[in-house]
């Protein structure tokens, strides 16, 4: 991956946070991935049957996706990473909606394959008719309308923070049809979207790692497991550095940050263990992780959820209980509310 240059602005630094959404090496919509989640918000019309979508971020990654949520209605789409992707993304702004007359900044593709800012309008500001026939109260519409593989593309304040994002509905000149155009959805819209998308949920370990760096090898330090946990059963050792065991591959699959250990078990594809390979003490071994599912309820004492990894620092070990009880159902990280 490339380092990016320091960003000198809040809008520099907002064009770093989004990703560009390819089909087949072609450029079809800008994405928003989620502070701290890592799954990536873009506009649903563009991506038609949602097969074949990859995701380039500005680092240089280029990760595949899958559709995991979306509303017709106004035209939202969640999409979900298959791999180690990063989880720093763009805010929410918690001023009042902008006026009609407002100028915002879009984060969108100011040449081919390449993403930058072009200012925008907000038009006029009412309701309009989407997707199912849904009216979308206190919509957008923008001054120049945005080219089509705009669409999905964060509209944002000069601070750098979302205020609303780029999609298709009803055009209001069409009174009898609907004539797709452009218009922007309020962030208040987005944020219900993300209230009633699922969890984004893995596989419980019962383990909490730190990335570590030995030198001439470099992977996840097993810092504390859970009692009775998939982790423990399996052998898993915790402990300082020189102490607790330090994964460095899944299934074969280097895992050089906690996110890369985290998604390579979330996004394996076979159901039987994973296969860990480990150092321990200065040798080499092998670890099959076993259970990968939810304790049966009810627990000998509260499980966590592999989605609270402590600090990247090596350091101690962070004492092995109380284990943070796992978000309930349906809730899910919004840097949006």
């Amino acid at each position: 991956m490339s380092k990016l240059p320091a960003p000198k602005t809040p809008l520099e630094a907002a064009v770093q946070q989004v990703v560009m959404l390819e089909r087949a090496g072609r450029p079809i919509a800008v994405g928003i991935p989620l502070n701290g989640d890592g799954r990536i918000l873009t506009a649903l019309s563009p991506l038609t049957h949602g097969n074949q979508i990859m995701a380039r971020y500005p680092e240089g990654q280029v990760i595949p996706v899958k559709l995991s949520h979306s509303d017709r209605a106004w035209d939202l789409a969640l999409l979900t990473p298959l791999g180690d992707a990063r989880r720093s993304g763009l805010k929410a702004s918690h001023e009042p909606a902008p006026a009609a007359g407002s100028k915002l900044h879009a984060l969108n593709y100011v040449q081919d394959k390449k993403l930058g800012s072009t200012d925008l309008t907000l038009k006029t500001k009412g309701t309009r008719r989407g997707g199912d026939g849904a009216q979308l109260v206190d919509s957008y519409e923008l001054s120049p309308a945005p080219k089509p593989a705009d669409m999905g593309a964060p509209l944002v304040n000069d601070q750098g923070e979302v205020v609303a994002l780029i999609a298709r509905a009803c055009s209001v000149n069409d009174k009898a049809g609907c004539t797709l155009a452009p218009y922007a959805a309020p962030v208040n819209a987005v944020r219900d979207f993300l209230r009633a998308a699922p969890a984004r949920k893995g596989p419980w370990l019962g383990v909490d790692v730190v990335a570590f760096d030995a030198g001439f090898a470099r992977g996840v330090r097993v810092a504390a497991v859970a009692p009775e946990g998939p982790a423990a059963s399996s052998g898993l050792r915790a402990g300082p550095p020189g102490v607790g065991d330090v994964v460095l591959a899944v299934d074969g699959k280097p895992v050089a940050s906690t996110e890369a250990f985290v998604d390579a078990v979330e996004t394996r594809d076979a159901t039987g263990p994973a296969r860990l390979t480990v150092l321990s003490e200065g040798r080499y071994r092998e670890v099959l992780l076993t259970g990968l599912g939810p304790p049966d309820p009810p627990a000998p004492v509260p499980v966590r959820n592999d989605r609270v990894i402590r600090s990247n620092n090596p350091g101690p070990a962070p004492s092995p209980g109380p284990w943070p009880t796992p978000a309930p159902p349906g809730s899910v990280p919004n840097p949006y509310r």
